[in-house]
Order: C-alpha cells, then structure tokens, then sequence
C-alpha cells in the first residue's frame, strides 16, 4: 500500500492532531512541507484549500483536521479510536469540536502577541483568560478516567496534547504560567507519556522554540 501524502508544519498543532493518528493507527505516511509554503499557488495545485493539515491517500485530497482524522479513523483498522455506542461515538466528537471551536482559538489569537515590541497587555489578558475559561468548561464536562472516552484512548484525547504544549509554552513567554484544572492536569501527563504523543510533541517543540526566537520572545 502506498504511503499517505501527509502535508504539515511542526507548529500546528492541528496537523500535531493528525500525526498523532496516524501513529496510533500505525498508517504509513510521508511527512511533507507545503511546497512555497501553505497557500502558494504550487501548493493550491494539490490541495486547493491550501491549508494544513493535509493529506493526499491514493486520488483522495482532504484537508481540515477534523475531516482527516474521521476518515482515517473510518477506512483504516484497528486500534479503533472512536466507539460503537452512537451516543458515546456523539459524546467523544462534541469534546473534540469543543476543541477546534472553542478552546483553540483564544490561543490562536495569541499568536500576534508573542513578539514583545508592540504587545497589548489587555489583549493578551484578555485571551488568556478566555482560554482558561475554557479549560474550566471542558473540566465541567468531562472526567477523563483515564481517558476522555474511558478506558481507551480516542479521537476527543488527540486534538488537545499539541494544543496544550503550546499553551503552556506561549503562556510562560507571557508571564502567566498555566495551570490546568485538577481534573484535567493527570490526563495531560498521562496524554504526554504515550509514546506517539510524545515524538509528535518532541518535534513540535523544537518547532515552538524556534519560532518563539523569530519573535524575538525568547
């Protein structure tokens, strides 16, 4: 079978979510960088959206995390990452929509903030407590034990590790160390010890360290 065409950057942390699938799911895939970088017209030649992540599985061209992720989980075998139950399947994909839609984005517009020359102190204030609001929403709305799904590990885990290791990186740069809610901070360590998170994240920080000095925040 010929490898997946995977098209990424080691700092987001939506293409982080889906290389922590296709590890799980042990898929062969090739890693690739955008070719001029994402939304070039040479990479629009190949996924039109230009976005990442992306991938290309024989003539199928997907991007979108969440899509990705859905059809791996769907035309792939085992380990299954979502279960049978239509309810549980509904419970597990509300967490990670929560992620994509609510959590994400206060952090996303921190990006603009990391460079300290022209920083705005209330926004960052601002965004970040939208952030650790959500964080208390997602700790109201599930136990993880020791997972989100239970007993095994799914979909809902993998859209937050990358997400939560930039945070807690961007947060320190910003002077405002995170901390999760007690509910959440054992599943995050526990997240983080998987051995395929943990080679996504290793990759991802060295990213995040790179790109935090081009910002001159380190």
């Amino acid at each position: 079978m010929t490898a997946i065409r995977f098209y990424t950057h080691p700092v987001s942390n939506f293409a982080a979510k889906v290389e922590i699938v296709l590890r799980l799911k042990r898929i062969a895939f090739v890693a690739l960088a955008p070719p001029d970088g994402y939304g070039s017209p040479a990479y629009k030649a190949i996924v039109p959206a230009g976005t990442i992540p992306a991938i290309v599985d024989g003539d199928l061209v997907l991007s979108e995390s969440e899509t990705i992720v859905e059809y791996l989980e769907e035309a792939y075998g085992e380990p299954r990452l979502l279960p049978g139950d239509p309810a549980e399947r509904a419970r597990l994909r509300l967490l990670a929509r929560f992620h994509d839609t609510r959590l994400e984005p206060p952090l996303r517009a921190l990006f603009a903030q990391m460079n300290p020359f022209g920083r705005q102190r209330a926004a960052v204030d601002a965004e970040m407590a939208s952030f650790r609001t959500r964080l208390a929403d997602l700790a109201r709305m599930t136990r993880p034990d020791p997972w989100l799904g239970g007993a095994r590990l799914t979909l809902a885990d993998t859209a937050y590790p990358a997400t939560l290791h930039l945070a807690r990186r961007m947060f320190e740069i910003l002077g405002d160390p995170l901390a999760l809610p007690p509910a959440l901070e054992p599943w995050r360590a526990r997240l983080e010890a998987v051995e395929e998170v943990a080679v996504v994240l290793r990759s991802a920080d060295e990213a995040i360290t790179a790109w935090l000095r081009s910002k001159n925040a380190l």
